[in-house]
């Protein structure tokens, strides 16, 4: 199986996670004096082979193992006392990149590789727990448990993103996974600690309440309110199954009251409720969370008489904690409805962008076939009696505007399905290959009188200006057609100077100008003020001087600057 390289995002992740849990250990190590110092080189390296993984993590694995071996050799040999809050004499830093390790090869390597190379770590690391100073500070249930909880998740992560890696597609869990892994690995450490804090050895039955709010927790986007009340039942019967515990393991003394990983667990059930969760559900869930909580740390202290009386310091120090998993929640409540504020804004505005556009492109190419169709038509019912030929030369030229009507109509109804983009048509796909092609089609079409052309345009004109002179001319040459019905002759001009294009058309109609047969859509002047703005461009229309109709628009044209 072929899995692509790990990103640099995850590269970057690691190398924080690393150079957090080394600055831990270089904390602790100077706190506890020289002979702690000696086993942080060690340490280092093996976190060097964790980052030497994450591109061939085999070799990062069997080099993490010797790295492994040798520092447990120089430790026992220097009478290094490692300072470690981890494994017995294992630093921070070395479980976190074992842990990087036992991931990579399971994820990116074959399985036999993959059990081999996952072999070698274990075996190191049993050397270097027990071996590395002779002086166990946990016992050695307590030491498997913890050893054994840590393989068996890096296991199963390794699995998971194996199986994930060759899809295409995200699931909903993917997904789910990809937004929750910094809150799966933060409660996972505080876990870690708790464990470590704790030292009877039925500490890990304290913790069971904690273990049901972070899976609660990691959950918690799919459904707050419902976990919320999960993860409420767990903490609260927590303190239950530490008592009866007591039957099962022996001096059951030294518990904490305060387990860190519910309260974190908690407020980030919390946080979720607030923000995703209707106002009553979440008020309720949450409280009914927040007194789970205090009552379990309230038990504890009952259990443990050295806790006893900081029942009502922690009682305070959780309200502080609830008052910030609140606000936090509010926080990105405010965020999520000012973010789907601005895309609703963002959608409509496209939307009415796309329906101008469409309504633009149907004024401009559909009304000016219809429009020809109706020229002709009523052309035709007058001559027809007198001269029928010419009504036959008429209904071809009502066939010809028919056909592209429905070729224009086709289009749009294309774009409106998404196979197009908006605003196009079949003219408009052709606009911008030769615009002075392109003006001489439209105005050979045109029905109406004759048209003098005056083109000087260059040969290349930016798309959106050369589709916008295109229908320039045509929407103006659709308004002759349609009002100027006494109009003899049109001029059509088409200019470059310096550094826009001038497009102007006029016609000679000296009568009132009409209303066309089915009325006018009033939006044609509109339309071509829209274009010329969007552009930056200038538009006006208005009575010639002496008589007539005229359009001008002017269309900036940027200059493309040579390649140097």
């Amino acid at each position: 199986m072929t899995v692509p390289p790990v990103q640099p995002r995850t590269s970057r992740w690691l190398l924080t996670l690393l150079a957090a849990s080394f600055l831990i250990d270089v904390l602790l190590s100077f706190d506890s004096g020289r002979p702690a110092l000696g086993a942080l080189p060690g340490a280092a390296m093996l976190g060097l082979c964790a980052l030497l993984g994450a591109q061939k993590p085999t070799l990062g694995a069997w080099a993490g193992s010797a790295v492994l071996l040798v520092s447990t050799a120089v430790i026992r040999l220097s009478d290094t006392r490692p300072e470690s809050i981890s494994l017995n004499d294992l630093l921070l830093t070395e479980v976190a990149a074992g842990v990087a390790l036992v991931v990579l090869v399971v994820w990116r390597t074959r399985p036999f590789t993959a059990t081999l190379s996952t072999a070698s770590l274990v075996v190191a690391a049993l050397l270097a727990t027990f071996f590395r100073t002779g002086s166990w500070s946990l016992s050695e249930v307590r030491t498997i448990q913890l050893g054994l909880l840590i393989l068996i998740g890096s296991v199963v992560i390794g699995v998971y993103l194996r199986g994930v890696s060759g899809k295409r597609t995200e699931t909903e869990l993917g997904a789910l996974v990809r937004r929750q892994w910094p809150l799966a690995a933060a409660l996972a450490l505080i876990f870690f600690l708790d464990l470590r804090l704790g030292e009877a050895p039925n500490q890990i039955f304290a913790l069971g309440g904690a273990m049901v709010a972070s899976v609660c927790a990691f959950f918690a986007p799919r459904a707050p309110v419902t976990l919320t009340l999960v993860a409420t039942i767990g903490i609260a019967l927590a303190p239950f199954a530490l008592y009866l515990s007591g039957g099962i393991l022996p001096n059951r003394s030294g518990q904490d009251a305060l387990v860190f990983t519910e309260v974190a667990a908690a407020m980030a059930l919390i946080a979720y409720d607030v923000r995703w969760a209707p106002r009553w559900p979440a008020i309720l869930s949450s409280a009914a969370l927040a007194l789970a909580t205090f009552l379990a740390l309230e038990l504890r202290s009952l259990l443990d008489s050295s806790a006893s009386n900081r029942g009502d310091q922690f009682g305070l120090f959780l309200a502080f904690l609830l008052v910030i998993a609140v606000a936090t929640g509010m926080y990105f409540r405010s965020r999520d409805r000012e973010r789907n504020q601005s895309i609703r804004s963002a959608v409509t505005g496209a939307q009415q962008s796309e329906r101008l556009a469409l309504a633009r492109e149907l004024h401009d190419v559909v009304a000016h076939h219809v429009t020809g169709i109706v020229v002709q038509a009523q052309a035709a019912k007058l001559v027809s009696d007198r001269d029928p030929r010419i009504a036959v030369q008429a209904l071809d030229k009502i066939e010809t505007s028919g056909v592209e009507a429905l070729k224009a109509m086709r289009f749009l109804v294309a774009s409106m399905r998404g196979a197009k983009p908006a605003g196009t048509s079949e003219a408009t796909e052709q606009a911008t290959t030769d615009l002075t092609a392109d003006l001489t089609a439209v105005i050979e079409n045109f029905s109406g009188p004759p048209v003098k052309l005056n083109l000087d345009v260059p040969q290349i004109v930016p798309q959106e200006v050369g589709r916008s002179v295109l229908r320039l001319v045509q929407e103006s040459l659709t308004n002759v057609g349609k009002h100027a019905l006494d109009a003899t002759s049109v001029s059509v001009e088409v200019i470059t100077s310096d550094s826009e294009i001038h497009v102007r058309v006029a016609d000679n109609g000296t009568g009132r100008r009409q209303d066309p047969v089915g009325g006018s859509g009033g939006y044609g002047l509109v339309g071509m003020r829209e274009r010329v703005e969007l552009l930056g461009g200038r538009f006006a229309a208005g009575p010639a001087d002496p008589v007539g109709w005229q359009v001008d628009a002017w269309l900036p044209v940027e200059e493309e600057e040579e390649a140097t």
